[in-house]
């Protein structure tokens, strides 16, 4: 069934540009944090230890935990809640319709299919948009929903996370030290009953899955050095350990918190850039206090304890401090938007934002041919990451801005809005008159 004419996509004119500009931003982000994954060793979250600034690795890892992981995802999120009211309260009463619950959910059910996409041909199983397809099933119920009760539903959302986090560290702690405790107690000649032994070996598993073996770890080098047909079977098997299991679980309610207070915040003003620029500066100024505090206090543990498993496992402020941060970013360059001081810069995120589908599987694309293509794969350090990851933002900042002078929207966001709608959208721009 198509779409009736008053369901069609929106057009540039009727665009936000505060949503396209926070979109660019995340995308930019979202790279420094995908860029690790897609040239280096899979699991390894930080760099070689220990942890010293003599190695300049672990200044971007600073970098890196305190303002990018987790934020960035959490500031695409927010954006996507956005987008789901833009899509279903269309309708002469503000309530939606049957066709754009038809849209709504067509294209949350393409955002499956390039989840699945993104994993398999472009080898990246880090892929976020399988979620989003997910979350986004649950969503619709919550349209007309007020915004105190969207923030309600967000807030207890990640109250629940934060607590089953805590559950867990407490639980790994009291196992680790027991572990360690036993070890000891080998290492002195005691004997263990078989349930001590039993305690000792899961700890020792623990304590492997920690750290990666050089047999693990051999393996990786061995399967993303080699050809396409292991690549594949590498990323298909990565990828279903999240997406086919019960991390799934926690993925759709962390994601689905996340796009709750992006509908609350896009029902507010505070997305579309309605608010005061008083406002937006007292959002930087809570949303960075805050999360720089509470990033920086799991940096400083992590580092002292030299990553050990029962630091990881005290980490249970993850989303009080992503959460935070998000809000920092929000604030920040709606503040800067305000007062007209991002420039080009902001017309080259605001582009990248127009074409935030295209753009993202194009990093992918872009990753895979860099990394397995040209064989640069574990051959680049962090910042040398980065640095590719800054070409990558040049690269794809002037692609989209070039395709856009000639071209309504991006070639993905056109054939995801033709299945979402039943209909093609005009592609190439009107010549003026």
């Amino acid at each position: 069934m198509s779409a009736s004419p008053s369901m069609m996509s929106v057009s540039p004119g009727q665009r936000l540009e505060s949503l396209d500009l926070l979109r660019g931003f995340a995308l930019c982000g979202i790279l420094l944090v995908n860029i690790m994954m897609m040239g280096g060793a899979w699991d390894q979250y930080h760099p070689d230890l220990p942890p010293t600034l003599a190695n300049p690795d672990w200044s971007a890892w600073i970098i890196q935990h305190l303002f990018v992981q987790g934020s960035m995802r959490g500031l695409f999120t927010l954006l996507f809640g956005a987008g789901m009211l833009l899509i279903t309260l269309r309708g002469e009463d503000g309530r939606g319709t049957i066709q754009a619950a038809d849209v709504y959910f067509r294209r949350c059910i393409a955002l499956l299919a390039l989840g699945v996409f993104n994993a398999t041909a472009l080898l990246f199983p880090g892929d976020i948009l399988y979620v989003y397809g997910l979350s986004g099933f649950l969503l619709f119920v919550f349209r007309m929903a007020r915004p105190r009760t969207l923030i309600a539903l967000s807030a207890a959302f990640l109250l629940l996370l934060t607590a089953e986090s805590a559950v867990v560290g407490a639980y790994q702690t009291i196992e680790a030290r027991r572990g360690s405790e036993l070890a000891l107690q080998v290492e002195a000649g005691a004997s263990l009953s078989a349930e001590d032994a039993e305690a000792l070996q899961a700890h020792s598993r623990a304590q492997q899955a920690q750290s990666l073996s050089p047999e693990a770890v051999a393996e990786e080098v061995a399967v993303r050095t080699g050809g396409v047909a292991g690549l594949l079977k590498w990323s298909v098997r990565t990828w279903l350990d999240y997406a086919a299991s019960s991390y799934t679980i926690t993925l759709v309610i962390e994601t689905v918190a996340f796009m709750l207070l992006g509908m609350a915040l896009f029902k507010l003003g505070v997305l579309g850039g309605a608010r005061s620029l008083g406002f937006y500066l007292a959002l930087t100024a809570c949303g960075y206090g805050v999360g720089l505090a509470v990033n920086g206090g799991q940096a400083v543990v992590l580092w002292l304890s030299q990553f050990s498993s029962q630091a990881w496992a005290t980490q249970s402020s993850y989303e009080l401090g992503r959460c935070a941060m998000t809000l920092g970013h929000v604030g920040l360059l709606l503040s800067l938007w305000k007062m007209n001081a991002l420039g080009f810069v902001g017309r080259a995120l605001r582009n990248l934002g127009r074409m935030a589908l295209t753009n993202y599987l194009g990093q992918s694309a872009i990753g895979a041919l860099l990394f397995y293509g040209l064989n640069l794969w574990g051959k680049l350090d962090w910042w040398g990451l980065w640095g590719v990851a800054a070409c990558i933002w040049v690269f794809q900042m002037t692609f989209s801005a070039l395709w856009l002078r000639a071209f309504n929207m991006g070639p993905l966001e056109w054939a995801l809005r033709w299945f979402a709608y039943g209909r093609p959208s005009p592609l190439k721009r009107a010549k003026a008159a």
